[in-house]
């Protein structure tokens, strides 16, 4: 009888991006709640972008791709906010990209505050593009404009706490790194 051989091990980077990964879709479950008690200032403040972000900034990118996908379809499963569909289906396309982004911009060596504009405005392009290709698919009526009025314009106050805060949580996580060697270099 042959023996078995056993798999590699996963690279430490590989462990310490999945655990990331991990704690970051939770917090993107349970920071909206927290949002959402207070008024309904989801929408406002985006909480649920912020540790996608902040996943995308430390982490590979089928790490933050996953993440965004997976984290608003289990948060309105496990809350029923957002509501999976149209909204959560719409929001893994966007925070998709937002993870996407921000881990590709931080691997073409740009420094965390950059990486975050990028991200953050790539997010931007996309989820107009979104509504246009998956809400009509989706049975919803709304116009491109009602869309733009509804979600867009009041979420300002959430694209600025992102831009403020993703990348110092970003740079604080990197500097606590105790294991495995810097999977990215903090820029300032």
């Amino acid at each position: 009888m042959a023996e078995r051989k056993q798999p590699e091990p996963l690279p430490l980077d590989r462990i310490r991006d999945l655990t990331l990964g991990g704690l970051f879709a939770a917090m993107g479950v349970a920071l909206p709640v927290v949002f959402h008690a207070v008024g309904g200032a989801g929408p406002v403040f985006l909480p649920m972008h912020l540790p996608v972000l902040v996943c995308g900034l430390l982490t590979r990118w089928d790490v933050a791709l996953t993440v965004g996908i997976v984290t608003p379809l289990l948060s309105g499963l496990l809350t029923g906010m957002p509501p999976v569909i149209p909204t959560g289906v719409i929001m893994s396309a966007e925070l998709g990209t937002l993870g996407v982004a921000g881990a590709l911009a931080r691997r073409a060596g740009l420094g965390v505050w950059l990486a975050t504009v990028v991200a953050v405005a790539v997010r931007l392009m996309t989820r107009p593009l979104v509504f246009v290709a998956v809400v009509p698919l989706l049975g919803v009526r709304a116009t491109f404009w009602e869309f733009v009025v509804l979600t867009v314009l009041p979420s300002w106050p959430g694209i600025v706490l992102q831009v403020m805060v993703a990348p110092s949580v970003a740079r604080i996580v990197e500097r606590q790194r105790t294991i495995g060697p810097p999977v990215h270099r903090v820029k300032e």
